[in-house]
């Protein structure tokens, strides 16, 4: 036999190029940049879809659709990321061998490496192989890398902010604001002396339908009406007017039976029922209620007591009120098709004694709140800018309205005796005593109606010109357009994918440290055969046979002095 002498290096030096590409080959440099190469290319995706999600999808103003963009750089990312899972099978097939093993497990590490249906074959080949199966699943989930993160883009209809929009006087968003109340009256006999002033008509029917159309919240025409929202749907972060604000409590208990005189009183004398015919007796003044049953009343318009029930064999239910000026904050204002949807309000007054009223007073009424608002919504230190004004003959004009017998809650309704009707002093009474026989809780009702009518009046006054000051606050338009939405969910398989590719090559790196770096190569084969003791007499060539006589052959990779050899 022809004796073999170890392999020596050639006298001739090897080349820059080649000392490089061993270099690179040997500390996973190609395997290293792959993998960097396919997380980059999957955070540029995130960040792709992330600057997009919800954009409207009418400004992706390119010749190819996002789709494509992100579908070029998965399929980069899906290119990259096969790279080091088969250098790491490959080479994980020269580590299985360090112990003896079925020479064929050699082919199906090495058709695992070549892809997802190899993988499959490997995956259920026993023994188990731990790293080599680790990779073979994921390659084999790569086939879902692409088509995932294809599917993470989707469509929906949603509201989109138009920033362009901003201040337009006729597509902007505004909505008054009102600061004062001064020329609002109506002169009568008395002129411009402090006398029989009463409010203007348009005030006049505010105050109506806020008290006989308690379900004002479900009108869209109050709302309607005061904003300027060209197509319905805009937002305003706050928006501070001068307001009318309502306070009521139920007082039955403060109600006293003079069973001897056969009447109910309440205040002392000052609002009297009678017991066997009276129905609703109801007083408007305008002063101040108790503190202790009304606390934080600010300057006052009207004071209500009423004393009210259904009919005469029962108790009468006895209610304060109260209607005073205050500054009304709306914060974070949702207009949705033209509906108020949405909004938090903060009422603010000074009821200190230095702020309360008379009536037929000649100074006018102020209101300065602690935070003032510009019309762009920003709060501003100088407060005297928000400074709210009621004049001295607006304010008397509508004390006459509330305490007229005619127009305001004062009269009686009675029970007639004789014929079982009822006896009515106004429409107001009407009111009430058609409350009081239809409600369960009266004092709730009655309270109910107060707080319409400062939401009414305040309507109106927002809609009184000219303003002083901040007339209106400027909102954000938003219209209905398709967005783009991104379900990131179906971005944790790509993302464990890459991040589990970049685990398998720190693995297989610490793995075969000390090992050859022949990974996929078929020259090991070639130049490190089986040992004679290991091949059989007449190699086969049918590749069933092959398959045979390998699975009855245990090899390991034994290294020797004439090289590596399957033993």
């Amino acid at each position: 036999m022809e004796s073999k002498e170890p392999y020596t290096a050639t006298t001739v030096p090897p080349g820059l190029a080649s000392r490089l590409q061993d270099l690179m080959n040997t500390f996973w440099v190609y395997e290293i940049l792959a993998s960097l190469l396919s997380l980059v290319m999957l955070a540029a995706i995130f960040g792709v879809l992330h600057h997009y999600d919800s954009s409207d999808v009418d400004l992706w103003s390119h010749s190819w659709a996002l789709s494509s963009l992100v579908g070029l750089l998965a399929t980069i990312s899906q290119t990259t990321l096969a790279v080091p899972l088969a250098s790491c099978i490959s080479q994980l097939k020269w580590t299985w061998y360090e112990e003896s093993q079925k020479l064929t497990d050699l082919d199906k590490f090495e058709q695992s490496s070549r892809g997802p249906f190899g993988s499959v074959k490997l995956l259920f080949s026993r023994p188990f192989k731990f790293l080599g199966a680790f990779g073979a699943i994921l390659t084999i989930l790569t086939l879902a890398f692409h088509t995932l993160i294809q599917n993470a883009i989707s469509t929906r209809s949603g509201m989109l902010e138009i920033d362009g929009f901003y201040g337009d006087p006729i597509y902007g968003a505004s909505y008054p604001q009102g600061n004062n109340y001064t020329t609002m009256y109506n002169k009568y006999s008395t002129s411009e002396t402090l006398g029989d002033q009463g409010p203007t008509l348009d005030m006049v029917a505010d105050i109506t339908y806020g008290m006989y159309y308690t379900m004002m919240y479900n009108d869209t025409q109050t709302q309607l009406s005061i904003a300027n929202c060209l197509y319905g749907n805009c937002t305003w972060s706050h928006i501070q007017t001068l307001g009318v604000c309502s306070n009521c409590a139920d007082i039955t208990s403060k109600i006293y039976s003079d069973d001897y005189n056969g009447i109910y009183t309440l205040y002392g004398n000052t609002v009297v029922m009678d017991q066997k015919a009276g129905l609703v007796t109801s007083l408007a003044d305008t002063f101040y209620p108790d503190s202790s049953v009304l606390p934080g009343v600010g300057p006052l318009i009207a004071h209500v007591t009423t004393m009210a029930r259904a009919d005469t064999s029962v108790y009468p239910t006895g209610i304060d009120c109260a209607l005073y000026w205050c500054v009304v904050d709306a914060s974070n204002v949702t207009m949705t098709n033209w509906d108020i949807a949405d909004a938090v309000y903060t009422n603010w007054t000074d009821s200190s004694n230095s702020a309360h009223t008379t009536y037929g007073q000649e100074t006018d009424i102020q209101l300065t709140p602690p935070t003032c608002y510009d019309k762009d919504a920003q709060p501003i230190s100088d407060t005297t800018e928000c400074t709210k004004t009621i004049s001295s003959r607006s304010q008397i004009a509508l004390q006459n309205f509330f305490t007229g017998d005619k127009t305001g809650f004062t009269g009686t309704v009675t029970q007639n005796l004789t014929t079982g009707g009822w006896n009515i002093g106004s429409e107001v009474m009407q009111l009430i005593y058609t409350i009081a026989s239809g409600s369960d809780d009266l004092a709730t009702s009655m309270g109910i109606i107060m707080n319409n009518i400062g939401l009414l009046m305040t309507s109106n006054i927002r809609q009184t010109q000219p303003q002083d000051g901040f007339s209106k606050s400027l909102g954000e338009v938003r219209i209905w357009t398709t967005l783009y939405h991104i379900r990131w969910g179906y971005m944790v398989l790509p993302t464990l994918l890459v991040v589990a590719s970049i685990l398998l090559l720190i693995a297989t790196i610490t793995k075969s440290w000390g090992h050859e770096k022949w990974k996929s190569s078929v020259l090991p084969l070639l130049f490190h055969p089986l040992a004679d003791e290991v091949r059989p007499g007449v190699a086969p060539h049918k590749m069933s046979e092959l398959k045979a006589v390998a699975e009855n052959r245990k090899v390991r990779l034994h290294r020797g002095h004439l090289g590596s050899q399957f033993v």
